[in-house]
Order: C-alpha cells, then structure tokens, then sequence
C-alpha cells in the first residue's frame, strides 16, 4: 500500500491501477484491510493532478461508493469508519462541494458513528473558501453546542474565512473566544490577522496584531513577516518594510520568493526613483539562491513598461521566455497597453499575434487597449475589425466554462 500511495505522489498510478489495486484490498481478509483502504482513499484526495490520474478526489469518491454498497450487501463487519467517512467530506472540500460534504453528516447520524472535530473542521474550511462563512460559522456554533471542542485547525479555518470578508471585529472576537477555551492561537492566526488588516489598508492594527504575536512569545514565521511587510508596503512605508526585510537577512526567518516580490511590488509602484532599489533586490534575491518567477517578471514588466521604458520591459520580456516561463495575460497586457500609450500600435499589434500564437487567450482589457489607441490615431478600420476579433475570442472563450460544467456534472 505504501508504494501504490507514492507512486499516487509521483503522478505515476493510472486510474485504472487504482480501481484494480482498492478491488484487491476490497477483497482481502486481513484485520489490516480497513487501514490500507483509507491509506488509498486519503493518498487519492491529495494527489496533484497528473496524466496519470487527473481527478484523484472525484476517484476517491467513486471508490468510497464502492466500498460503500460492499460493506452494505456483503459483509456489515467492514462497515465504514469515521476516518474513512472524513477522508470522503475532504474530498468534497477539495472539489469545492462543502454541501456534498455536509450531506455525508446524515450518513454518520444514521450509522451512529457521529461527527467529530476532523469533520465538523473539514467542513467548516470547505465553507469559508468557497465565501460561505455564514454557513461555516452556524457549523461552528452546532459544533460546540453537540459539545465537540473546536481545535486550532478549527478557529484558523473560521478566522482566516471572516478575514477574508473583512469582518475584522468578528475575527478578534473569535480569536478572543479561541484563548478563552485554552486552545493556543498560532502562527497561522496571526498571520490570518495580520494579513486581513492589511487587505483594508489598517497597517495600525496589523503593527498591533505582530506585537501581540511577538508578546505571546510566538516568534514570526516568513508568512508573518510576508503579511507585515504587504500590510506596510500597501501604507507607502516602504522604509519600515526595508527594515523588517533586513532584520529577516540578518536574523531570519529567511526570506522567500514571496518576500522579495511584495518589497519589489512595494519599490515598482511608489516612484520611479525606486528602480535602483529593484535592481539591488533583483541581485540580492540571485545571490541568495532565489530564482525569480513568472510574478517577479511580471513586477519589473510592469514598472518598466509604466514609465516608458519599453527597451528594458522588452529585454526583461525576452529574458522571462528564455528562462522557461510563458508570460501570461496579465503581462501582455502591460505591455500593450503600454506600446499603445506610446503610439506604438504596430508593437503592440505584434505582441497580440505572438500571443495567440503560443496559446495564451486576449482578454477584453488587451482589446480595449488596441482599439482605444487606434480610435486615438484615427484608424477606425483597424478599430471596428479588432472589435469584431474581440467578440469572437469572447464567444469561444464563454463557450469553455459551459463544456467544463456539463463534464463536471457527468
């Protein structure tokens, strides 16, 4: 079973093999057969997509209903347990179906088997990443009421849910009711706060959040810092960000590819005077061993092409495809918009083809650009035919998400 879980790992277990390899298990006599079954079942929820198996969620669904309708017509002993009944309500998480997770609840009600912490938390982190907080705190509430103890796992999920809808009061409300039961608030907390202050630009209350972080002697972790640093970037101190970076050089945490792209954010947004301050990062960050992505190129991209500085957006442009990395939607637009600005329409018409032409779909923003700087230069022709080519990019491209739906619902 062991093997059979990390060739799931590698991508290298075919759907096929996994159906012949749990018939196999089904049909085992041993007392370690159930173990083994949710060994697979729990290796298939968390497989990345590979060719090999490009849904292992959906499989491990597929696989529970068949384990399901044995244990109930042959043989009753191997009835499901509540870990493999958990493994399945994760499965629907991880498929953004938190209500097919829910519905395994009356399952467990009619088996006698009963919820617990693992799936009432499962649940409740299914809801808030799908925007259900409501939802997920009325689970909260019917949790503690069937007298099951919320854990860490439990108050992150919730705290990071109403984070995100900007409902800092409930949050700390929350958080105060999470140390009040004499569950300890973690890094994974405050960063939960922290970085929800800053979303909403109140780089006073994320200060306070790192301070209590630091009092309750809980040291920072680089997702702290990361969320510290963003919360006073987005405030124009990047002076204060600079300092916390170099204290993280210095003393650690070490800094990541996510640091160094929220401070190089922070330098390409507030002046032009800031380029020599990139280019020092930029070296900095290859000094330390940290290969700049697809979104650090996409920084200097952008900073370039917004002072006019096409030659360097252009080698920057060029350098990117050289190391690997295909430019995305994002980045062509930058540099359309910006070759339109500059009366370059030529350019950027050219930067259009190139990107059809290796697979990346135009949106109606790079559109836009083309036909707002041909209406400028009064080529109405060449604007009425890019709005015509619009539509029918647009018309393809709506036609995508339906045959995705109906293959969903197969």
């Amino acid at each position: 079973m062991t093997v059979g879980s990390h060739r799931l790992r590698l991508g290298t277990l075919g759907a096929d093999d996994e159906r012949h390899l749990f018939d196999e298990l089904l049909r085992r006599a041993d007392p370690t057969k159930a173990r083994s079954i949710s060994e697979l079942l729990a290796a298939l929820a968390r497989a990345p997509p590979s060719a090999a198996c490009r849904d292992g969620p959906a499989l491990a669904v597929e696989l529970f209903k068949r384990m399901d309708r044995r244990a109930c017509e042959l043989c009753p002993r191997d009835a499901t347990t509540i870990y493999t009944y958990n493994i399945l309500i994760d499965c629907y998480r991880r498929a953004h179906r938190p209500d097919l997770g829910l519905a395994v609840f009356g399952r467990l009600l009619k088996t006698g088997l009963g919820m617990d912490v693992v799936s009432y938390s499962t649940l409740i982190d299914g809801f808030c990443k799908e925007g259900k907080v409501d939802k997920a705190y009325d689970l909260f509430t019917d949790m503690k009421e069937q007298g099951i103890s919320p854990d860490v796992v439990t108050y992150n999920s919730l705290i990071n849910g109403i984070c995100k809808t900007k409902e800092m009061v409930k949050a700390e409300r929350v958080l105060r009711q999470m140390i009040d039961a004499g569950i300890q608030p973690n890094n994974k907390t405050y960063d939960c706060l922290i970085y929800g202050y800053s979303t909403m630009g109140m780089w006073k209350e994320s200060v306070r959040v790192f301070k209590e972080m630091t009092s309750s002697g809980i040291m920072p972790d680089v997702s702290n810092c990361n969320s510290f640093i963003h919360a006073l970037c987005k405030r124009d101190r990047i002076k204060e960000a600079k300092d916390i970076f170099d204290s993280m050089i210095l003393k650690g945490p070490k800094p990541n590819i996510v640091t160094y792209s929220i401070l190089l954010h922070g330098y390409a947004t507030k002046s032009k005077g800031c380029f020599t301050d990139m280019n020092n990062l930029i070296n900095l960050m290859v000094r330390e061993g940290i290969v700049p992505n697809q979104y650090v190129f996409s920084i200097l991209i952008n900073a370039y092409a917004t002072y006019g500085m096409m030659d360097k957006a252009m080698v920057t442009f060029e350098e990117m495809q050289k190391q690997g990395m295909k430019p995305n939607t994002v980045t062509f637009s930058t540099v359309v918009s910006a070759f339109c600005r500059m009366g370059r329409l030529d350019d950027a018409l050219d930067k259009l083809k190139h990107m059809v032409d290796i697979g990346v779909q135009p949106d109606t923003g790079v559109y836009s650009c083309l036909i707002q700087g041909h209406c400028n230069h009064g080529d109405l022709v060449k604007a009425k035919e890019l709005i015509s080519e619009m539509h029918q990019f647009l018309q393809l491209d709506d036609k995508q998400p339906m045959q995705g739906r109906k293959g969903s619902e197969r």
